[in-house]
């Protein structure tokens, strides 16, 4: 059971599917995370690797404006759906794997990116901003054992251990 931690939705529950892959960000980081960020009213999100989607959720009960999922898990992609239906939420969920949404231009204020630990995601999801041009404020959870690559600016951090996330901008060239 998930919960909505601030915002229009505080305190209102979800209850993903139980998969093994998923790990949502902790509700202490996720109040961390939008302490750090401050007012997020009007704002756009892309969250990569979704899962539950809690992240977008949050934005959207912060009054983000839009808010785009992206999942390859069909399972997730159904449950995100049903979640902004009954919610009554313009969430875009998109059921595709990153790397083939990230091939074209995004356009948003915050990317919020939480790749499976340990397995080089990180730098390749950067990389493709990067090469994107992409110019918002990026938001990694990523394990301690798995660093940034050299080509962020870290503005900000909370967490430990598995859940460490920074706010990042990419240093373009």
């Amino acid at each position: 059971m998930l919960k909505i931690t601030g915002g229009s939705l505080q305190n209102l529950s979800m209850n993903p599917p139980d998969l093994p892959s998923l790990r949502p960000l902790p509700q202490r980081e996720r109040l961390a995370l939008f302490s750090m960020l401050g007012d997020v009213e009007g704002s756009s999100v892309i969250d990569l690797f979704a899962g539950s989607g809690i992240l977008a959720f949050e934005f959207l009960s912060r009054g983000a404006s839009t808010a785009t999922a992206v999942e390859l898990d069909h399972r997730l992609c159904r449950f995100m759906k049903e979640q902004a239906k009954k919610w009554n939420l313009p969430l875009r969920v998109v059921c595709r794997d990153v790397f083939q949404y990230l091939k074209q231009p995004v356009q948003a204020d915050y990317i919020f990116a939480g790749p499976p630990n340990n397995k080089g995601l990180v730098s390749k999801t950067i990389d493709m901003l990067s090469v994107l041009h992409y110019n918002g404020i990026v938001i990694i959870q990523h394990s301690v054992r798995e660093p940034l690559p050299s080509n962020v600016d870290v503005l900000r951090s909370t967490g430990k251990d598995e859940s460490i996330v920074d706010i990042v901008k990419l240093v373009l060239r």
